[in-house]
């Protein structure tokens, strides 16, 4: 689990934002701007055209891309642009590690999606530094591994996910044991109450017009099937050091709790807040200090009432998908996010329904090997062979 005691002579002058073209990352720099934190690395895929804005306004001493060939665009782009300092482009990722690793900054973002930000955490960890992490895929598959790294190197973590970042708040500075269980808040997403018959038509246009949060296209979908809420409770087991069964879900339409923890003495303790990624990216960059903002808070008057209802797992059973990789435990977490990843873009492109996804990763998991030591190598063997799993059952449903 993370250390629940922030340094709290920590400042942050510079930073190192991973992702930064995504959704968090664009948010990320958008509270890097109002606090006026320099910025020393960037890092990006293939949107270049947006990175060679970030560069011209942050002007970062070293830029990473996912390609060389993005690499020799965005040089392109950057040799079109006058007036501005020209960072190194990198995209080797032992060269982009060795960066994230010896970074001068004094803190790390980490908001690449998906499993594909392993590495970069690993790297992180290693730098000795204050990590804000956004990027669950990366706690879930390999959380140990990543605290232990960050304990013997000096650094520290503190989550930016929204639940995860409440309930740091809620138990920051106290005894664990205190806690009996942690409770996730969520929105329910756009398919909240139905029934999984009206589940079965829905298309990915509806699947990614969520209520509430401005995320990507992928957590949106997770969210409307509430994968994103199974892999937050594995997410929460890592950080927080809960079993499994000490973790649970309530929907919370009005996304203004976002998250809680009940005490061995059936006292709570909630963090609110309007449901802005911004104010988690803050609290990571000041803990254990609350940074001062400008803009109006959350008026409670408005807030008519805070209602509170169970997820329904027989319309939403990635929930218990979830419940049941943290329990075979290994690389079986790492295998359901492959599977979830390659479902998704599977309805995403049109080629399985959206209760399939559910299908086509319970089906994956069925059949997967299940690997007891975690490592880069026995990840990637989880991940490889969920990911071959998991497009020959999406073939078998396109027959």
């Amino acid at each position: 689990m993370i250390d629940l005691n922030p340094r709290k002579d920590f400042r942050v002058n510079s930073a190192t934002v991973l992702g930064s073209t995504g959704s968090v990352g664009t948010q990320t720099l958008d509270v890097i701007r109002e606090m006026g934190i320099s910025v020393d690395m960037l890092t990006a895929g293939e949107n270049t055209a947006l990175l060679c804005e970030q560069i011209k306004e942050f002007s970062p001493k070293t830029v990473a891309v996912r390609s060389e060939n993005a690499a020799k665009r965005l040089k392109n782009e950057l040799d079109l642009m006058l007036g501005i300092a020209k960072p190194q482009i990198i995209y080797k990722k032992d060269e982009v590690y060795d960066a994230i690793e010896h970074t001068e900054s004094d803190m790390i973002f980490h908001s690449v999606a998906g499993l594909a930000g392993l590495g970069h955490a690993l790297a992180a960890a290693r730098s000795g530094k204050r990590v804000g992490m956004a990027n669950k895929e990366a706690i879930i598959a390999a959380g140990d591994v990543i605290f232990d790294s960050m304990k013997r190197h000096g650094g520290e973590m503190i989550p930016v996910d929204s639940e995860h970042s409440a309930i740091y708040r809620c138990m920051e500075g106290k005894d664990p044991s205190d806690v009996k269980r942690i409770i996730l808040t969520a929105s329910g997403g756009p398919f909240f109450g139905k029934t999984p018959a009206e589940l079965e038509n829905v298309t990915a246009k509806e699947a990614l017009a969520h209520p509430t949060w401005k995320m990507g296209k992928k957590i949106t979908v997770d969210s409307a099937t509430l994968m994103n809420k199974g892999f937050e409770i594995i997410e929460a087991v890592r950080l927080f050091g809960k079993p499994e069964d000490k973790v649970d879900v309530m929907v919370h339409r009005q996304s203004i709790i976002h998250s809680m923890i009940e005490y061995n003495d059936n006292t709570f303790m909630a963090q609110m807040g309007r449901p802005d990624m911004r104010d988690c990216i803050r609290y990571a960059a000041s803990a254990p200090h609350s940074a001062n903002v400008n803009h109006d808070s959350l008026d409670l008057t408005e807030i008519f009432k805070l209602t509170f209802e169970k997820p329904d797992t027989a319309a939403f059973p990635l929930l218990d998908a979830a419940r049941e990789a943290i329990r075979i435990g290994g690389t079986a977490p790492t295998a359901l996010i492959a599977a979830d990843e390659v479902a998704v873009d599977a309805f995403l492109g049109d080629r399985i329904g959206f209760n399939d996804i559910a299908s086509v990763v319970f089906r994956t998991l069925e059949r997967i090997t299940v690997l007891s030591e975690i490592n880069e190598e026995s990840l990637n063997l989880a991940d490889s062979e969920a990911r071959r799993i998991c497009r020959e059952q999406i073939s078998a449903f396109c027959k």
